[in-house]
């Protein structure tokens, strides 16, 4: 090992006089802004920082320089992985007074959304923001303006910093309530210009975690974005908990599913051995099949499925098994006196008339609850409007249609135009009685603010995709007829 003064091992300490860190900011560089504020990147001791300032149009103004001081009290004292941090309060030769903040490797929500992460991804960002937001709600600071530009999205972990508290209140500075926001992600109360509280976010953040779970997390998203704040969340942890809650019932979802499968396909074994053993036909066993194939997507309703069905399935083997002795009857008293030829059509006849009977019973059932939420939504309290409720009812017509195609296609060919006489009746029927109890349903008000807000937009969705639906199990239906 050589021990000569000029060697110079990678251990070794570098001489002070070689570091060139200056303690002025340099290397500055514009960044977009929107709004009275300009903002700068730039370099301090060899680390990068945001410089927020006033553009030079609203530096003389004291209502602006305010709002400015007012945002650096309120940053300064928040300390949380997932929120800028605020380092100090400082005039720039460049700038003039500014807040000086940490500078964020990353981009908004919206473009991380638009990368089309996995759910898993989604759903830390979505935990981060929540945590953040009850962070800043135990401090009593409302931010007021929460959405995707807002937030930041670190290339490195994917973590959660929320930026711009420059429209966010406290109770110290309850003088500089400022009346702005972004209208796409405004409570009702902004709207409206009345005092906001921490509900105020939950309602922006459920508009964003919906862009983030456009086909999860329903109930909780419908919670989030209740019009009447007191109907909503008071908290962001307790929708942290309803979202881990309902995760883990989606974990457990496929056993459970397979297990009910299992169960259903056993019925279905044991009613076709009972078919086969007493020579007659085992009504309802083909619609059985056709509603648990479509109930297995839908993992939340197979329980209930299950249950209605088993009701249907023991009603429709109480009444075969009334067709079975009755047929024997029949057969014994009649069999000097006819052939094989005249029984035959005689039992067939009335086991079409038994599944045209079952069929009936079952749709009786299912379009009263197809309606209750039509019913639901006119005795809630919530804002009335006509455009919800009439989508609503759109829903629940062509969800019944839907129901009442694929019965058809289980029922003997004889006896389907009468179901479908019967069950077309059942659902005008159905439609009048609202045009009837409620004649004043146009005249709602709010009319074109609701159609044009977020939370009118699903429930539209749903309307145009079962009216599609609706229209094409139609037209099958038209075919089907023509074949006949």
């Amino acid at each position: 090992m050589p021990s000569s003064d000029t060697d110079i091992s990678s251990s070794g300490k570098v001489a002070a006089q070689n570091i060139r860190v200056s303690d002025k900011f340099t290397n500055f560089a514009e960044l977009p802004s929107k709004g009275h504020c300009r903002l700068m990147k730039a370099q301090r001791y060899g680390i990068w920082n945001v410089l927020k300032g006033l553009k030079p149009e609203y530096t003389a103004d004291k209502q602006f320089a305010q709002m400015l001081t007012k945002e650096y009290t309120l940053m300064v004292g928040l300390n949380h992985p997932n929120i800028v941090r605020t380092y100090g309060h400082e005039n720039v030769p460049e700038l003039g007074e500014c807040i000086i903040m940490e500078y964020v490797d990353g981009r908004t929500l919206a473009d991380f959304v638009r990368e089309n992460p996995n759910a898993s991804q989604r759903r830390q960002v979505a935990e981060e923001l929540l945590d953040a937001l009850a962070y800043c709600h135990k401090k009593q600071i409302v931010h007021q303006d929460l959405k995707p530009s807002n937030i930041l999205i670190t290339h490195d972990g994917d973590h959660v910093k929320i930026i711009d508290f420059g429209l966010s209140d406290s109770h110290e500075w309850a003088i500089l309530k400022e009346p702005a926001f972004t209208k796409a992600y405004a409570a009702p109360e902004q709207l409206a210009g009345e005092e906001v509280d921490n509900r105020t976010d939950i309602y922006a953040f459920g508009i964003i975690f919906r862009q983030m779970f456009p086909k999860r997390y329903g109930c909780i998203i419908r919670k989030c974005l209740q019009p009447q704040r007191d109907k909503r969340y008071s908290s962001a942890e307790s929708i942290l908990n309803d979202i881990r809650l309902a995760d883990n019932r989606r974990k457990r979802m496929p056993a459970v599913a397979i297990a009910l499968a299992i169960l259903i396909a056993l019925a279905i074994f044991i009613g076709n051995r009972l078919y086969q053993m007493e020579n007659v036909p085992v009504i309802g066993t083909e619609t059985l099949v056709d509603e648990v194939a479509d109930s297995l997507p839908q993992k939340q309703e197979i329980a209930v499925n299950t249950k209605t069905e088993s009701v249907q399935y023991s009603q429709a083997k109480s009444k075969t098994t009334e067709v079975s002795s009755r047929n024997e009857t029949e057969n014994s008293t009649t069999q000097s006196s006819t052939t094989t030829e005249t029984e035959t059509p005689t039992a067939k006849n009335e086991a079409e008339k038994q599944a045209l009977d079952q069929a009936i019973f079952d749709f009786r059932l299912a379009i009263d609850s197809m309606f209750a939420p039509v019913d639901q939504y006119i005795q809630s309290e919530e804002l009335k409007t006509s455009n919800i409720l009439h989508d609503l009812i759109y829903i629940a017509e062509y969800k019944a249609k839907i129901r009442e195609c694929k019965v058809q296609k289980q029922l003997p060919k004889s006896k389907r135009t009468s179901f479908f006489d019967y069950a077309n009746s059942q659902i005008e029927a159905k439609k009048k009685t609202y045009t009837q109890k409620y004649p004043s349903i146009p005249n709602f008000t709010n009319e074109r603010s609701v159609r044009d807000a977020e939370i009118y937009q699903p429930i539209w969705e749903q309307s145009q995709k079962y009216q599609e639906e609706g229209r094409m199990l139609y037209q099958e239906w038209k075919k089907l007829m023509r074949t006949k």
